[in-house]
């Protein structure tokens, strides 16, 4: 490993998404090779890998150090029809939830090889991904159960807005919130 800020960050869309799969897979395997987690499995994954990517809006920064990914961020502007807010609870207000498919980004992974973690390079990759974004906020799930990730997305300005179960098999989750700048 070498210091994170020799990263090289690359911008990638919705053309690139067939290109760059086999790509955010590889990573994910990386990250999660001793994970139990029964969603962490690579066919799993590959499903939301290819529901993310096929939506128009897809965004994704790979991070490359010497050619190597060590990590990546992805993710889409939620659409008018959404179901992203429906079982976040306590229920947020209309007002809160309803959306123009230009209001808010929702940031589906953002992973981290081991050898690069407390380097920074999370925090570099979610913001080159966020600087190119013209919504008003962002957002994410996070596993209620894993709070030094929580803490960090709040150090990184998010907030918790509730929790939900989004899907049958899911663990237990906080949806957090980042207003954007301009």
């Amino acid at each position: 490993m070498t210091t994170h800020a020799e990263l090289d960050l690359q911008h990638y869309g919705h053309a690139d998404a067939s290109a760059i799969r086999e790509l955010l897979l590889d990573v994910h395997d990386e990250v999660y090779e001793d994970s139990d987690d029964p969603l962490a499995g690579r066919d799993a994954f590959a499903k939301f890998v290819d529901h993310w990517s096929a939506h128009g809006g897809f965004a994704c920064v790979v991070a490359h150090d010497q050619g190597r990914p060590v990590g990546y961020a992805y993710g889409a502007p939620l659409s008018r029809a959404t179901t992203w807010w429906v079982k976040v609870t306590p229920p947020l207000p209309w007002t809160f939830t309803a959306e123009t498919g230009t209001r808010t980004f929702a940031l589906s992974e953002l992973m981290v090889c081991a050898a690069w973690r407390g380097t920074g390079a999370a925090r570099r990759i979610h913001d080159a991904l966020m600087t190119s974004r013209k919504e008003q906020r962002a957002t994410l799930l996070v596993h209620k159960a894993h709070g030094k990730v929580r803490d960090l997305y709040e150090g990184w300005g998010y907030r918790t807005v509730g929790e939900a179960v989004p899907f049958d098999g899911a663990p237990d989750l906080c949806a957090m919130v980042l207003t954007l700048e301009p």
